[in-house]
């Protein structure tokens, strides 16, 4: 029992000390280095193993100082940005070295001059690394119509990533539809895809999973920004 307790509290001294010293978001700031490019084919740009690198971008394990310092090489990222996140890196721009960046807009559905006006909203960059996500995938979005009320309301900001396009079963996703880009529910039903609206009053797009369809998914809806006027 006594062994035990003094486990548990070895532990916990450990993950106090990597949140502390901020390696514990390593695995976030490897996916930025990533760029884009599988796992399979970082771990040849580095010379590792695939299964190394998964582990890597799990938080699973996290790689001895001679490996940090053949990524950071490899990758052309100072090793003290990517141990703890501290100092500047060229993955990020300057504004996202002070914690931010700015996401651009996507003027499809906007037809209010005040608000096509807008070209970026700023997003704090600690937010995008929780997702794991690449800041450069990112677009925002205005809310248009109520058709996904009560969830999404006209003029709400939407955060879509772009790289994560492959429907998943109940997630939010931004589609281009008709000349529009709507945010809707996916839902497969068999040999069929169906976009649907979260307000009851508004019918379901059902199209071909494995056919021509009229409508393309843009992204995934990572984050909604509320207007409460």
């Amino acid at each position: 029992m006594i062994e035990n307790k003094v486990k548990k509290q070895d532990e916990t001294e450990k993950t106090r000390t990597l949140t502390n010293t901020g390696v514990i978001n390593f695995r976030n700031r490897l996916n930025l280095v990533l760029e884009g490019i599988s796992g399979n084919a970082f771990a040849k740009k580095v010379g590792m193993s695939e299964a190394v690198i998964r582990d890597y971008l799990s938080g699973k394990t996290y790689p001895a100082l001679n490996r940090l310092a053949i990524i950071a090489q490899k990758c052309d990222v100072p090793i003290e940005w990517l141990v703890t996140g501290k100092g500047e890196c060229r993955l990020l721009p300057e504004s996202a070295n002070r914690g931010v960046v700015h996401i651009p807009f996507h003027h499809l559905n906007e037809t209010n001059k005040s608000y096509s006006q807008i070209e970026s909203i700023p997003f704090d960059i600690t937010l995008i690394k929780h997702h794991g996500s690449n800041h450069e995938d990112l677009i925002a979005l205005w809310a248009k119509g109520d058709s996904m009320e009560p969830t999404i309301s006209n003029h709400d900001i939407i955060i879509i990533n772009k790289a994560y396009n492959k429907p998943i079963d109940g997630y939010l996703y931004a589609v281009e539809y008709e000349d529009q880009i709507s945010i809707k529910r996916i839902q497969n039903q068999g040999a069929n895809l169906a976009l649907l609206c979260d307000n009851s009053r508004y019918p379901a797009i059902i199209g071909d999973k494995y056919g021509a369809q009229e409508f393309n998914i843009i992204g995934l809806v990572v984050y909604l920004l509320k207007d409460f006027n």
